[in-house]
This record gives structure tokens, C-alpha cells and sequence, in this order.
């Protein structure tokens, strides 16, 4: 490992007078991270600016042996770098061993012969990934401790190990969390470590340094791209594709060290050489593990199912992708529960000892990895051109904009894409979206993803509706269907379409109309889209006046459904004509104008059923006690994908402050079940917030938000929680024939045995399942969808339905779609609602029972969250505006 020689200073001066005594060629010192960084690997933790300047010290030293590479930025501006570390034979040549080796993962470009050779004079491709959690500190201190060992060792071993590996070092995924992390530790560690376990420096405070910028998990994001930081690593990552892919992590600090063979359930798209290779890398850790002495553990805990994990993703690009996790996340020192102290420097030595472990294992076994690297691609193909899925096919659909988006992030990862420039008929396509009907012609434009591609066991992971569940308990959650998840209309086909189509790097998105410009009355524009949200934002940004029709009517031949937007000619500004142009351009939107507001059928545009909608000012709370990734989610939605300005504000700020200039305050999911928020706000807070609505208002409560807002908690509303069944609230069951009372619930919960309850408790737990919500589209909160959504649960909250207000959208009799979902589960969650809304005064309160917002590529429900706090604040009363009355 590395300790603290001369100074660089004067390692340089004598390297020099060597070089310039001799003459010849000498080699430059290594620097040290004490040479750089001013102190030894663990002895604090390094911020994200040291380790960017050890890297370029590293290579200034080594510029034949590596090279750093910038490969994007952080929504801080921080720099995202690898570190790229082989022989300096092979630096010389990157470029040609990178297209070697994407010519290898497409056998569609090279024969078998052509592979062999190839492979014959292929370096393997090693990616290490360390820090995609902020706070699980050790790892870039074991990247700056690899990088080191590589570049200073002289052995035969170590050089042995450049001339056959390229090892490409990402030492930071995750910079600002890091930073977070960091800072924390300067500001609340002492001049010496305490190694008591409670000790600030070992409790985080919100919100931790574990996510970004956005308070998201960054190793949930690789397959959604939601983050800058997941789309330059990925883009990256495309470049290489390396053949080993590890992703280093820390977990409690009690625990000892995991590495693969993975836990199940596996998922069903890995060929078994992707098992196989990890109980090879296993082995091979342990060996070194066990040289030392030190404690571990494998095959527990972390499964391989979820395909958005670092180990997963990679995986079905066809690496050997492995997470490794060190005990940690604390301070430099801490007293475990054996009473041994656990130190930086322990955790970054066995980091640094599993990645140079992993890098022989590779060298050991380099012919054997790469032709099962090379057989993953080739058998993908067989399998996608034989099996009983050939292709998926993806219309326009109503939403181009949310179809386009969907495309361009499978084309992101690799896969690819046709689209078709004529008609095609597929009788045998068959879809999951339950109220689609099969056209007899699928149109132009249509998109075509065929599985006889080096991406098939991708597409299959991300595209199909049910991954094959025979396990009860997961690591993540269980269901993600990204067609589901978008709402993007999607057949599967036995059989490949015959239809004219081109390969294409990028969807596309129909041209925006302005039709009708110069209207003398009004435009229109349907509430179906994303992007319409978009654009809706954006004009009452610019202040422009815009009312949503509470019905549906039909304008110059052209069905309007309710939510549509009508933006009146006056009292608009006289531009208003060149903004709806802009606006039409910019979000690819047909906005018609209208030369008078009489329709040919149903409202008319100057019906008091078009109601005016504010200019929206939103608080959402932050700070404990909000679930950090529920808040995240909202914010980077906001901030990012549809610009809609808003105020974050703590709970205890809210409690002291004017609620009347808020449009909507946002109670995001506080991770408790409510209970969060029961003890930070009291009922002087809630009678406020209750004025507060009562006076025009809206309230919007997610999961345990709207816990808090139940009759059970808070009282804000008449909702209950549904609760056990017990004996004297009148439910006595006989039994046969002898009449006996049947126990309640609770009464049966204490006989249980241990295993009984961890299988109770395995029943009762929802794992992250897709269900089905009938939802009335009549409702503000349901405009612009249809009568059935699909909706992320995640959650064991379960309410009853509302008596006095308006249950939106109810979870249908079989609510599971997909994913797993105990039958005890599917009864209890059956008939009850998702959404509900219920009117206090001239205000709304709605809540939601699952996040409609999870990890933010649920872009389905994107619309029903923004109806509650872009819509629902200016609806004073659903009925009176929807009968043509007008509240003033």
C-alpha cells in the first residue's frame, strides 16, 4: 500500500540530475498521495479536488502508463474523470483497442476467425467504479490507493498485469455527494477520531452524502439516465465496454466484507456464465482475504435481479459487473460491536486488496473471459432471433414526445432502433396495455426494436413486462417495466415485421404547428402530452393568462378532451400570436387558434367551465424529516424537466411561516409512514394549515405525507388508514360447526415461531410491484388520461376510501400487473384508493398513497402529480365548474 518517502521536490530534483548524468531515459518518481494530498491515505477522508489533483499528478509522473480522461461534469460543475492505467504499449494504442473491442461485443461486424484474432492481441478491460455513494468514503481513497500500487510497483507481476489489462479507474461517480460527505466530516470531527458509534461524525444528518446533487441514488439510476452524472458515465462506459465491471460500495459498519457470487434472485436474462464468472471472482478474492486474515462473506444479501444497479447493468453488456461493499460509512475510526476498532485505513486496504485481486483473477483466466465475453453477444443474437419474442414494436403514440424520449434512452444504452417509413401490419403482435386494440396497420414513424441484436438480453431486461419471480424477498424492488413505466404504447412480436424501415441514432419528433395563426378569439392546446406541460408551464411563467376546460368540446372538426388549455387572445398581450408560435415550435405541439369561441360542440371557449389558472407558487418540504430521494425526485422534476419554480422549505421554517402566498405546499413521502411528520408538526400547526386551505389552498400529501394529512394522524381529512382486523370491531367468524370465535390478528401474531413471522413478514412487504388504478379521467386530476393507469407500489400504506370526497383513482380488484405481490396483499389493496381528493372550504387536499414521482422514470404519472399543484389550486369546485357554474 503506500507510505511516505522524500518529498516530491526533491525525488524530482534528483530524478533530474540522474536523467541529465546519464543521459538516458530514467524514470520519473510516482508521487505519493502524501506527496500531493500533504497527509497518508487514511487519515481523513479527501475531497473530490484532491483526488482530481493526485490523478494529474499521476499522470504528469506516468504519462506513457496513464492518462485521465474527463468524461463529463456534476450539476455543480465538478469534474467526472477516469483514470486509465495499462502498459505503455497499449496507451499507445487505446484507440485501436477500443474499436477492437466493440468489433468484438457485435458479431454481426466480425467472423469467428476475425474474433479469434482479435482476441488473440486483446488487452482484458477492467472498470473499477468507486464512490456512486458519497458517504461510503473509503472507496476513492482505495481508487488513489490502486492507482498508486499500479504505477510504482517494478515487479514482474504488476508489469505482467499492464502489458495484458487496461484498467480503466473511475475514482469518484458521485463528486457532489462526496463533497457533502466530506464537509461533514470537516465541520463535525474533532482535532483527534471518537470512536464511540454514536458520535456525530458517524451519524450523517439530512441528507446525507450518499446521493447527488438532486438527492438521488445514483446506483439505481444506470438503466433510467435520469442524472447528468448516469448519462456521461453510460456514454462512457459505451465506449469501452469493458469486460469486468465492479462497483465498490460501503454498508454498516458492524458487517465484515461481501463480495460476489451473488445473492438470488438472479435475473432471468444472464446466461450462466455470468454466475459462473462470479464464483471464479469470488474464489479469487477469498484467496486473498484469506492470505490476510480478514473476515468476509458472499452469496448474502446483494441479489442481481434489478437492472439499474452497477453490477446488473454492466452485466447485460455482457461484463462480469460485481458489487464489492466494505463495512464503513462513518468516520475514521469507530468502535464496532466486537469491540474492535475499524479504521479509514482498514477499509481502504481492503478495497485496494479486492480490486488488485480482481485484476489477477482476470489475468489468470483472460482467454476464458473473453471468449465468454464474445459469446454473450453471439448467443444474444441466436436467442433473439429464435426465441418466442423477435421484436417490440413502439407507435408515435398520442405523446410523441414521451415516445421519443423512451427511444432515445434505449438508443442511449446501446441498443438498436428502426423506424419505419411506411405502414406495416404485425397480426400477431400482442401488447400489456390492457385497453389498447391492435391497429390493422401500424403507422409511419412507427419504431422497431428487433431482438436479433447484441442489446437483446437488455432490451428484454428493460422491455419486458414480467421478469420471472420465484423468490419473496429482494434487495431493490421487483417490477420496472419501462414501456409500463412511460406509458408508451409497446407490442411484442413473435415475428420479426416485415416492413421498409432504416436504422436510426436518435427518435424524432414531428415538427410544432401553430395552426390558425393570427386568431382573432383564443388558442387551444390538448392536455395529452408532457410536453404540454411543459409549454403550460412556461406561459405562466411569462405571465400570459391560460384557462383549463373543465369538459370536452369539438373545434373546427378536432376533438378536444377535458384539461385542455385555452389561452385567450385578450386580455393576453398583443405577441401573444409570435409566443404560441415559439411555444408550439419548441415543445413539437399542434396549438390551433380559433377565430371565435363558439364550438360545434360542448363548452365554449368563453364558458365559465373554462377556468383561469394561477401563476403557481409551490412549497414542497425538505429537510428532515422528508424521505431525501421523495424530495430529490420532486426537485430534479421541477428543476430540471419541466422548469416549474418553487420554494423548498423545512418543517420547522413552514411552521413559522405566512402560508398565504402558496398556491400548493407539497408534503413529499417523509420514509415513516407519516410518523415523521406527526412529531415535528403539532396541532397548532395543523389547524394553520387547515386555515390555510379552507381560504383557497391546495394541500398534496405522497405516501407518508399523506399518513400525516389521515383522520388516524393529523385529522386534516375524514381519510382513515385501514387497519387490522380485530374480533370486537364485530367481525366473528364461526368455525365448522363448532362455535368458536376466530382469533383477531394480533391475537395469532404472538404465537407465531421465528421462522412463521420472517415468513409473515416476507408475505406482508411490498417489493417494488406495478398495479393497476381505475381512474376517473372526468376528475382535474385525471385529464388527459385515460380510464386506467399503471402505478408504482412501493409502500404498505393503505387507505380507505374517502366518504365525503372524490376517490380518483382506486386499485382495481387484481391490482398486480407485475412484480411481486403476496394474494394477502392483493386483497388488502384491493378496492382502495391511490388518489383521493376531498374540498375543505375553497380548498383541495389530495393525497396520494404511492409516489407517483419513484426514481423519476415513471414518466406515466408525471401529469397526474403536476394536475394537483398546477391545476387543482385554481379549481374551487369541481362540481360547480364542471356543471358551468362559476364560484366567485
Amino acid at each position: 500500500m503506500t507510505r511516505n518517502p522524500l518529498p516530491l521536490s526533491a525525488l524530482i530534483l534528483m530524478t533530474m540530475i540522474v536523467s541529465a548524468a546519464s543521459g538516458a531515459f530514467c524514470r520519473q518518481h510516482v508521487p505519493t498521495p502524501k506527496d500531493v494530498l500533504g497527509y497518508s491515505l487514511g487519515d481523513r477522508f479527501t475531497p473530490g479536488s484532491g483526488v482530481a489533483s493526485y490523478l494529474d499528478a499521476l499522470a504528469g509522473s506516468a504519462p506513457d502508463r496513464m492518462k485521465v480522461i474527463r468524461y463529463g461534469a456534476t450539476y455543480e460543475g465538478r469534474p467526472l474523470l477516469l483514470a486509465v492505467v495499462s502498459s505503455p504499449e497499449n496507451i499507445a494504442r487505446l484507440g485501436e483497442i477500443r474499436a477492437d473491442n466493440r468489433r468484438l461485443a457485435d458479431p454481426r461486424s466480425t467472423t469467428g476467425a476475425g474474433a479469434d484474432s482479435i482476441m488473440k492481441n486483446l488487452p482484458g478491460i477492467v472498470w473499477l467504479s468507486y464512490g456512486v455513494h458519497g458517504n461510503e468514503a473509503s472507496s476513492p481513497e482505495a481508487a488513489m490507493n490502486v492507482l498508486y500500487t499500479l504505477l510504482s510497483s517494478r515487479d514482474a507481476e504488476t508489469e505482467g498485469m499492464l502489458r495484458r489489462l487496461v484498467v480503466v479507474v473511475d475514482p469518484l461517480l458521485n463528486p457532489d455527494g462526496h463533497e457533502r460527505y466530506v464537509n461533514y466530516q470537516i465541520t463535525h470531527a474533532g482535532s483527534s477520531p471518537n470512536e464511540d458509534p454514536a458520535a456525530v461524525e458517524h451519524n450523517e444528518g439530512w441528507p446525507s452524502g450518499r446521493t447527488n446533487h438532486y438527492f438521488f441514488d445514483l446506483n439505481r439510476d444506470w438503466a433510467w439516465l435520469t442524472q447528468t452524472e448516469s448519462r456521461a458515465r453510460v456514454k462512457a462506459y459505451r465506449e469501452w465496454m469493458p469486460h469486468v465491471h465492479v462497483d465498490f460500495h460501503e454498508m454498516g459498519h458492524n458487517s465484515s466484507y461481501f463480495f460476489f457470487p451473488a445473492f438470488t434472485p438472479i435475473n432471468k436474462n444472464f446466461p450462466p456464465s455470468t454466475i459462473k464468472w462470479g464464483e471464479i471472482y469470488g474464489r479469487g478474492n477469498a484467496e486473498a482475504f484469506d492470505r490476510e486474515g480478514w473476515t468476509y462473506y458472499s452469496g448474502e444479501s446483494f441479489d442481481l435481479f434489478y437492472p439499474g444497479y452497477g453490477d446488473s447493468w454492466p452485466s447485460l453488456h455482457g461484463a462480469i459487473g460485481m458489487t464489492y461493499e466494505q463495512a464503513g460509512q462513518t468516520g475514521v475510526r469507530v468502535r464496532r460491536r466486537d469491540e474492535a476498532i475499524l479504521t479509514l485505513g482498514e477499509r481502504l486496504d481492503h478495497h485496494t486488496a479486492a480490486s488488485l485481486a480482481t485484476l489477477r483473477t482476470t489475468v489468470a483466466n483472460l482467454p476464458g473471459l473473453l471468449r465468454d465475453f464474445r459469446k454473450f453477444f453471439t448467443d444474444a443474437i441466436a436467442e433473439g432471433a429464435t426465441g418466442p419474442v423477435r421484436a417490440f414494436i413502439v407507435p408515435p403514440g398520442s405523446d410523441t414526445a414521451r415516445t421519443a424520449k423512451m427511444i432515445d434512452l434505449l438508443i442511449a444504452q446501446g441498443m438498436d432502433v428502426l423506424r419505419a417509413e411506411a405502414g406495416f401490419s404485425a397480426d400477431n403482435a400482442k401488447t400489456y396495455f390492457p385497453l389498447a386494440r391492435r391497429p390493422e396497420s401500424f403507422p409511419a414513424g412507427s419504431y422497431i426494436i428487433r431482438l436479433d441484436q447484441p442489446a437483446k438480453r437488455l432490451a428484454m431486461a428493460l422491455l419486458e413486462l414480467e421478469p420471472v419471480v420465484t423468490d419473496t424477498s429482494f434487495y431493490d424492488i421487483s417490477a420496472w417495466c419501462l414501456p409500463v413505466a412511460f406509458g408508451v404504447e409497446t407490442w411484442w412480436s413473435p415475428t420479426v415485421p416485415d416492413a421498409r424501415a432504416t436504422p436510426i441514432r436518435a427518435a424524432t419528433l414531428p415538427a410544432g404547428n401553430l395552426a390558425g395563426a393570427g386568431a382573432r378569439y383564443a388558442y387551444v392546446m390538448p392536455w395529452t402530452s408532457n410536453n404540454s406541460i411543459r409549454a403550460l408551464v412556461r406561459l405562466l411563467r411569462a405571465d400570459v393568462k391560460a384557462h383549463v376546460a373543465m369538459k370536452g368540446f369539438i373545434l373546427d372538426g378536432r376533438t378536444y378532451g377535458r384539461g385542455s388549455i385555452i389561452i385567450p387572445v385578450k386580455p393576453n398581450p398583443p405577441g401573444i400570436d409570435s409566443i404560441m408560435t415559439s411555444v408550439a415550435r419548441e415543445f413539437h405541439l399542434e396549438i390551433a387558434g380559433a377565430q371565435s369561441g363558439f364550438t360545434e360542440e360542448g363548452m365554449n371557449l368563453g364558458s365559465n367551465r373554462a377556468v383561469l389558472l394561477k401563476r403557481p407558487k409551490i412549497a414542497v418540504l425538505t429537510g428532515d424529516p422528508v424521505g431525501t430521494t421523495a424530495f430529490g425526485s420532486i426537485w430534479s422534476m421541477f428543476d430540471t424537466d419541466y422548469g416549474i419554480d418553487f420554494v423548498p422549505v423545512t418543517a420547522g421554517r413552514l411552521t413559522r411561516s405566512d402560508l398565504s402566498g402558496y398556491t400548493a405546499i407539497v408534503f413529499p413521502d417523509d420514509n415513516s409512514g407519516g410518523r415523521g411528520y406527526s412529531s415535528a408538526l403539532d396541532s397548532n400547526f395543523t389547524a394553520r394549515l387547515r386555515t390555510w386551505v379552507s381560504s383557497g389552498g391546495t394541500f398534496v400529501g405522497i405516501e407518508g405525507g399523506a399518513v400525516y394529512a389521515t383522520e388516524n394522524r393529523s385529522g386534516l381529512t375524514g381519510v382513515k388508514l385501514k387497519t387490522k382486523k380485530k374480533k370486537d370491531e364485530g367481525k366473528k367468524e364461526k368455525g365448522a360447526g363448532d362455535g368458536d370465535e376466530k382469533p383477531d390478528e394480533e391475537e395469532l401474531e404472538k404465537l407465531l415461531t421465528v421462522e412463521q413471522r420472517e415468513q409473515k413478514r416476507r408475505r406482508e412487504e411490498v417489493p417494488g410491484t406495478i398495479v393497476s388504478v381505475k381512474l376517473d379521467n372526468s376528475h382535474p386530476l385525471g385529464f388527459g388520461y385515460d380510464t386506467t393507469i399503471a402505478v408504482f407500489r412501493s409502500s404498505n400504506t393503505v387507505l380507505e376510501l374517502s366518504a365525503s370526497g372524490y376517490n380518483v383513482g382506486i386499485y382495481r380488484k387484481s391490482p398486480r400487473l407485475s412484480g411481486l405481490m403476496s394474494p394477502e396483499n392483493e386483497e388488502k389493496l384491493a378496492g382502495t384508493p391511490f388518489l383521493v381528493h376531498e374540498k375543505i372550504g375553497s380548498g383541495n387536499v389530495v393525497l396520494f398513497a404511492d409516489d407517483p414521482n419513484f426514481r423519476l422514470f415513471w414518466d406515466s404519472l408525471n401529469r397526474v402529480f403536476l394536475n394537483s399543484v398546477l391545476l387543482m389550486p385554481s379549481i374551487r369546485s369541481v362540481e360547480m365548474a364542471a356543471s358551468g357554474k362559476h364560484d366567485e
